[in-house]
């Protein structure tokens, strides 16, 4: 027996494999995923639409891992909330069952055809929706390549003792396949490649149904260290929510563990091809354990939060004023944008103060917040400037109109600050991270400058809102003095770095720092003058 050709064609047939997995769900994603994630977006907390949809989405993308990391970026983002990301990955679970039945059907030479195909629409097309496509058949073409090379591979250890002794104690040992499955699946970081594997040791009979099983359920456990690396870095909710998939299959392992062999009789019934009782092992698994965990979303959630302990940052999201109804009496649906505005701004100055809080004082769940606080602006932004332009649409006295196009210049200035203020937080991440020091007369110039900036954009929501004319001469005189200010201390870090008083590092952060608080006064400033005095 040749081992080098026995490992190049089993590891060889699963990096094709995994290259196909990979070609199949980038490029489906390119094609819909911008739709599957404004799905996610929009579910209820109805758990078994949640599930229905991550079944759904799962089934689509073929990869449960896209699915979770994609989770872990709406989580982040506040669009979803624990207990929905739970039940969307209660039904990724099923949704990932797809792949290994459709690796089931021993297709031949087929998959020659199919890659020819993919191939041709991939390179000989000029449309890039049609070279998706092709990518996305020539990735199913090459799962199928993937497979027969990884079946070819094992075919000779049918007859090797060790092969046949490792597997043998598997069946009578199940944990040590559990072990092995996981641990295997961790590596590669792909259940579906595992799936593979052990299908195509089906398709060579060099393996029992219980030991299948066994690896099967392993690989369950394993493909969770994706979702756990995703985490890294991330907010409470979706480190609690890879602690619940892990929790999920273990708990579910832990029961289907103690019935092992009866339901391996159970699955041998479904089939007289053993490749595909592995896949229908692994689907009605998979079902099972979703079936069983739902109900208990709420007692999983609680479980989650008293591992991983902490305060969950929420921030409200979505518009509260704005309604759809009012757009035929364009009096009131102003005075609603008003409100919506108003409430924009608060956001947006809440945000600034929590940058320059994060800022002196180094607290990093404050710059989450502000990533939160500016996510939650745009949409806002979005929202609002829809609803203004649909009530221009209606018939408006003259000073209505200029008071609707005052609006819509005033929201873009307010998401600008925002932005800004996110830029503050990211300098403060900076100044964190690169453990810099800055002088004690730095600080105090930064610490006047940020004052009299939260001051600007204070007085110009006045302004706007109110329609205050008196305060506008002072929001004038403010972006004056700001300019001033910041030349002045531009000046005076130069010589702080000529004397070597000042860490250039921190020097770059300094005069970024300085020119995003004029920005913010800039905007402040036209807030305020297209409010009063026009464009």
């Amino acid at each position: 027996m040749n081992i080098l050709q026995i490992i190049f064609g089993i590891f060889g047939g699963l990096a094709i494999f995994l290259y196909g997995v990979h070609l199949l769900s980038s490029n489906i994603q390119r094609v819909a995923g911008e739709k599957l994630r404004k799905l996610l977006e929009k579910l209820t907390n109805n758990r078994l639409k949640a599930a229905g949809v991550g079944a759904l989405t799962t089934a689509i993308v073929q990869s449960s891992s896209l699915t979770i990391v994609t989770l872990i970026g709406l989580i982040n983002a506040g669009l979803l909330s624990l207990e929905q990301g739970i039940g969307v990955m209660l039904g990724a679970e099923i949704g990932t069952t797809l792949t290994a039945q459709i690796i089931a059907f021993e297709i031949g030479s087929f998959y020659l055809p199919i890659i020819a195909i993919g191939f041709f629409l991939t390179f000989f097309t000029k449309k890039r929706k049609w070279k998706y496509i092709g990518q996305t058949i020539l990735g199913f073409g090459l799962i199928f390549l993937g497979m027969a090379t990884m079946s070819a591979g094992v075919s000779p250890l049918k007859t090797e003792p060790f092969f046949i002794n490792l597997l043998a104690s598997f069946g009578k040992t199940p944990f040590f396949g559990v072990i092995a499955g996981a641990i295997f699946t961790a590596l590669v970081q792909s259940s579906s490649a595992t799936t593979g594997l052990v299908i195509a040791m089906g398709i060579e009979n060099v393996i029992t149904l219980p030991a299948a099983i066994a690896l099967i359920f392993g690989a369950n456990i394993g493909t969770c260290i994706t979702g756990q690396i995703a985490s890294i870095g991330s907010n409470l909710s979706s480190k609690r929510l890879t602690m619940a998939q892990l929790l999920i299959n273990i708990i579910g392992v832990s029961l289907f563990f103690i019935f092992l062999s009866p339901f391996a009789r159970l699955i041998s019934l479904t089939s007289m091809n053993l490749p595909r009782q592995i896949a229908n092992a692994h689907m009605f698994f998979n079902i099972a354990v979703t079936l069983i965990m739902l109900p208990f979303v709420g007692i999983l959630v609680f479980i989650v939060k008293k591992i991983i302990r902490g305060e969950e940052i929420k921030v409200e999201r979505g518009v509260k004023f704005l309604d759809e109804r009012t757009l035929n009496m364009p009096a009131i649906a102003i005075k609603q944008a008003e409100k919506e505005i108003e409430r924009m701004g608060n956001i947006a100055l809440s945000a600034l103060k929590d940058s320059i809080k994060a800022f002196r004082t180094n607290n990093t769940k404050l710059i989450e917040i502000v990533d939160r606080k500016e996510n939650l602006v745009d949409e806002l932004d979005d929202a609002i400037e829809i609803y203004l332009t649909k009530i221009t649409q209606k018939e408006l006295s003259k000073s209505q109109s200029k008071r609707v196009a005052a609006l819509i210049h005033a929201i873009s200035d307010i998401e600008r600050v925002s932005d800004h203020a996110h830029n503050i937080s990211e300098m403060a991440q900076r100044k964190i991270t690169e453990k810099l020091r800055f002088s004690k007369k730095a600080m105090e110039e930064l610490n006047e400058l940020f004052d009299k900036t939260k001051e600007s954009f204070v007085k110009a929501m006045v302004v706007l809102i109110k329609k205050d004319k008196k305060m506008t001469k002072k929001v004038f005189e403010l972006e004056t003095e700001i300019d001033v200010l910041t030349e002045q201390f531009e000046y005076n870090d130069s010589q702080r770095l000529k004397t070597r008083k000042c860490n250039p590092r921190a020097s770059v952060i300094f005069v970024d720092l300085l020119r995003s608080l004029e920005r913010i006064s800039d905007h402040a400033n036209n807030i305020a003058r297209s409010t009063t005095m026009g464009f």
